[in-house]
């Protein structure tokens, strides 16, 4: 929840520099799918991780752009040649560099890493509509508080846990991986469709990957390498 208050402030001065919003109901619908699709997003995949281990809840959540391929054809009335194969392909290399076979393996938390892939998955086709008729920032901003709201009921039991320390870490965070992210991320959505875009996510755990090997030492196996 304090993420995505964190996420609404730090992206709220950009959206004073965009054009005026449409206002109409359509794009009412939009902003509200898009908060509860996130709010939905965020809430399964911390219980997937809660209840199975991470690599079990990535996996499951990375079936988001195979569903973006699968529906692209009928939603966007896009068909990119080879994308669910391409997909797959991937999710199988995912599945090989967090070697999920080697911790037990808890279903009911793969299913809600599965709830969040397909929350993921219809938020990117609600954006991708969103955004053009309140611009990229207010489209965060605004959807990051009504996702705060919802999510309230869910957090507040746990508020009295957090310290200044980590609200720092939630609104650098916020500004550095959720506004900056968000808004590059959002304007390659517009510029090269739901599918591309969507596939090009699979970057993020081998950038995660890398990381580990590089700053932390980590020890990458053969059949990681190869995935």
């Amino acid at each position: 929840m304090l993420m995505f208050v964190a996420l609404a402030l730090t992206s709220a001065p950009l959206a004073l520099r965009e054009p005026a919003a449409r206002w109409d109901r359509t794009t009412y619908w939009l902003l509200a799918g898009n908060s509860v699709f996130d709010a939905i997003n965020v809430l399964t995949f911390f219980e997937s991780m809660q209840r199975t281990t991470v690599a079990v809840a990535v996996i499951a959540h990375y079936g988001a752009p195979l569903w973006v391929a699968l529906a692209a054809p009928r939603i966007d009335r896009v068909r990119i040649a080879g994308a669910p194969i391409a997909a797959l392909v991937a999710l199988v290399g995912l599945a090989l560099v967090l070697a999920p076979w080697r911790s037990d393996v808890r279903w009911d938390g793969a299913l809600f890493g599965v709830a969040s892939s397909f929350a993921y998955a219809g938020n990117v086709f609600v954006f991708s509509r969103l955004a053009p008729r309140i611009g990229a920032a207010r489209a965060i901003s605004l959807h990051a508080a009504i996702a705060a709201i919802l999510l309230l009921p869910f957090a507040w039991p746990d508020l009295p846990l957090i310290t200044g320390a980590n609200v720092a870490r939630i609104v650098v965070g916020a500004a550095v991986l959720g506004t900056f992210a968000g808004m590059i991320y959002l304007r390659g959505l517009l510029a090269i469709g739901a599918t591309r875009a969507s596939m090009l996510t699979f970057a993020e755990p081998l950038v995660a990957v890398l990381v580990g090997v590089l700053a932390w030492g980590e020890q990458l196996p053969w059949f990681a390498a190869a995935g």
